[in-house]
This record gives structure tokens, sequence and C-alpha cells, in this order.
């Protein structure tokens, strides 16, 4: 629980993992609802049906918080 200033948001973009595609998560609420967004935008633009475990690290590791 954050009792003062203001809570982080999360973002990402499929360029930073190497993806030549332009898709960006902005101010996503927390980490778990980002990749949601992400699974979805993979399936739908990409033909992923699953992310892989690779690819789920590399998308963590570049998860910016602001």
């Amino acid at each position: 629980m954050q009792l003062f200033g203001k809570k982080k948001k999360y973002y990402f973009s499929c360029s930073s993992v190497g993806m030549s595609c332009g898709f960006e998560v902005k101010g996503a609420s927390s980490e778990a609802e980002l990749m949601d967004i992400l699974k979805i935008h993979a399936a739908k633009a990409h033909g992923m049906t699953t992310i892989p475990d690779s690819t789920v690290d590399a998308i963590k590791k570049n998860i910016e918080k602001k």
C-alpha cells in the first residue's frame, strides 16, 4: 500500500526486445496487466499462441516503471 506519492506505471515497447513492431503499452497499472495486454497483442499481431519463456524473460527485463 502506498500512502504518499504517485503509484508507478508500467511501460513496454515490442521494439525493446528486437521485434519489428511499433506497439507500446503505456501506463499499465501492474506487470500482470501489462503481460495480459501483451498476450493479446502477441496473438493478434504476431500470430503467437504462447509467448516463449525466453521472450517473457526479455520482456520483463525491458519493462520500464515511471
